[in-house]
């Protein structure tokens, strides 16, 4: 015999679906572990089967693939070798463009700094020596380009020699610090606004200092 479903079972008998379940749950009629209606049984209760309509079992069984569904095939070598060579061409501009970028910053840098050196420079000089140093005075530079002359210095007004105080400070630090001091140290207790490395390395250029290690400066003792 044939094990048909529910809405199978109405169809081939003429009975209802509802008709069918209420016969299920009075105990009329006995159902497969699987839910589907032996045709037998059908049979026992007294239902009529209709033979034209009768589904074999095979009828049942019905494919959910849709017919028209492509088959799903894995890439080709010669798309993944494609694929790889695209990664690796992105890959190699990604670091072209890193490396750059890293020696637009090394350039940057380089430049920051010879400007820092220079203002550092320009700072240390007496004033005089300053206004003559190419760049650094752009007024004074401008008033003579534009005809004028630079105000002259009125007769006994000695210049400011801020460098020579800046120099003559740091000595006497440093008789009072025999071990040495770094310019860090000497800008603290000078209480100086500005950093002292520079002038340190002039001093030391001028047989003023002497380095006794990384970065510490001693007094060079009169000859």
């Amino acid at each position: 015999m044939a094990l048909l479903t529910i809405s199978d079972a109405a169809r081939v008998t003429g009975v209802s679906r509802v008709t069918l379940h209420r016969y299920i749950k009075a105990g009329k009629l006995s159902r497969s572990a699987d839910g589907t209606i032996d045709t037998a049984e059908l049979l026992r209760i007294g239902l009529v089967l209709h033979p034209e309509t009768v589904l074999q079992p095979v009828a049942r069984q019905r494919d959910v693939t849709p017919p028209d569904t492509p088959p799903v095939t894995a890439p080709d070598l010669a798309t993944l070798q494609h694929l790889l060579t695209v990664l690796q061409r992105e890959l190699d501009a990604a670091h072209a463009r890193e490396a750059a970028a890293q020696e637009r910053e090394t350039v940057l840098l380089q430049m920051l700094q010879q400007v820092h050196q220079q203002s550092q420079r320009l700072l240390d000089m007496p004033p005089q020596a300053a206004q003559d140093a190419p760049g650094a005075t752009i007024g004074v530079r401008r008033g003579v380009s534009e005809g004028g002359t630079a105000p002259p210095r009125q007769p006994g007004t000695p210049y400011t020699d801020a460098r020579g105080t800046i120099r003559r400070q740091i000595l006497a630090l440093l008789q009072d610090h025999p071990a040495g001091l770094t310019p860090a140290e000497m800008r603290t207790r000078l209480g100086s606004t500005k950093r002292l490395a520079q002038t340190c390395i002039g001093m030391r250029r001028d047989g003023l200092l002497r380095r006794i290690e990384r970065g510490r400066y001693v007094a060079v003792a009169p000859g």
